[in-house]
């Protein structure tokens, strides 16, 4: 009898979840990634890091984590030499919002890169279950925020990035890590507040 799988630790959660070729045939077999499958690409292919610390950050094994990135690069290659439509499978019951306020109590206010605090909210089946504000890095030197802010997103995995202004080098910084840019006018302010 094979053993029970443990859970795989995923944070990275992919702006779309679905790749068609352009000539799709009717009928055409997909090909699914599995969420630990985009995890492992997004650990090593995205932010470049080594197995052992990227199978450290999902949880697992290094042998495991192999196992896994081996897979994911064998389907990708799969559907993209074979014209095959990608799916990607993303677990959205956790996510990690990361926003720039000048208040420490009213995340709402003065939404921008260089405000005074960080406020990183968990959010778990659609309710804050986590809520943790620093101050921002940036109000202390005078340093880009492509420079700061993206690492430190990127070690609290952060999944969304919501703010009132920023900078392309910026967005394209956090792009490249995987980290969506949402601008408060794209969204509702209902949606906002009801994060708090």
């Amino acid at each position: 009898m094979p053993r029970q799988k443990c859970k795989r630790f995923t944070s990275f959660r992919p702006p779309c979840c679905q790749f068609n070729p352009h000539n799709l045939k009717p009928h055409q077999e997909s090909i699914t990634l599995l969420a630990e499958e985009v995890e492992a690409l997004y650990l090593m292919d995205l932010l470049e890091l080594y197995q052992e610390e990227a199978a450290s950050k999902m949880e697992v094994s290094r042998p495991t984590f192999a196992r896994i990135i081996k897979s994911a690069r064998h389907k990708v290659a799969l559907a993209i030499l074979g014209g095959q439509t990608l799916h990607l499978e993303s677990t959205k019951e956790r996510y990690v919002v990361a926003v720039c306020s000048e208040n420490e109590t009213s995340p709402y206010a003065g939404l921008s890169p260089k405000s005074k605090y960080i406020h990183f909210f968990t959010l778990e089946n659609h309710q804050i279950s986590e809520h943790q504000m620093i101050p921002n890095p940036l109000t202390s030197n005078q340093m880009k925020p492509s420079l700061v802010l993206t690492e430190l997103f990127v070690n609290h995995r952060v999944n969304v990035f919501i703010t009132g202004t920023i900078g392309q080098g910026f967005k394209t910084n956090l792009s490249s890590k995987g980290i969506p840019v949402l601008l408060k006018e794209e969204i509702s302010d209902n949606a906002i507040t009801a994060l708090w």
